[in-house]
């Protein structure tokens, strides 16, 4: 069978055409499976908040134990950094059903750790590192020791 000059053309450029397109530094076909994207950390760069800030909202609304809460909210977030948490305005790591609660803000996230305290911290000569562990807030063994040892960057 013989080919014409035309169908060999055709099919010359063809294989060119796919060899551009593979072979170019801005094809996806090449690029695509060895390239990765970069893995975005969890964490941003710098704090989210201002822990002097917490802490003056913290004790204006009158929270108990306030330097024991501000350490929750620094530990939970990991210094205010978390992105899950930080997204969410979720400064004490509340979850319902597994999933991050979300606030429209972080000081509506702290007017609902006030309610919360409210409701369920009734007896004030309780320690509030037992009432933690009591109410199962602390889940970890660990839980109490990690927040007793975070240090609280505040201006006086």
């Amino acid at each position: 069978m013989k080919k014409n000059k035309s169908y060999t053309t055709v099919r010359a450029l063809f294989s060119l055409l796919m060899a551009f397109i593979l072979f170019s530094p801005h094809s996806n076909a090449q690029t695509q499976s060895k390239k990765k994207k970069p893995a975005q950390s969890k964490y941003y760069k710098t704090s989210q908040l201002d822990v002097n800030e917490v802490k003056a909202y913290i004790e204006a609304i009158g929270i108990k134990e306030p330097d024991i809460v501000l350490r929750q909210a620094v530990y939970e977030t990991g210094e205010f950094k978390y992105r899950p948490l930080m997204l969410k305005h979720n400064l004490f790591g509340f979850r319902h059903h597994k999933h991050y609660l979300t606030y429209k803000s972080w000081r509506a996230c702290v007017d609902y750790y006030k309610k919360w305290q409210d409701k369920n911290y009734t007896d004030a000569t309780e320690d509030y590192y037992n009432f933690l562990i009591r109410i199962k807030y602390a889940t970890s063994p660990v839980y109490i020791a990690h927040l007793k040892s975070v240090k609280l960057n505040l201006k006086r």
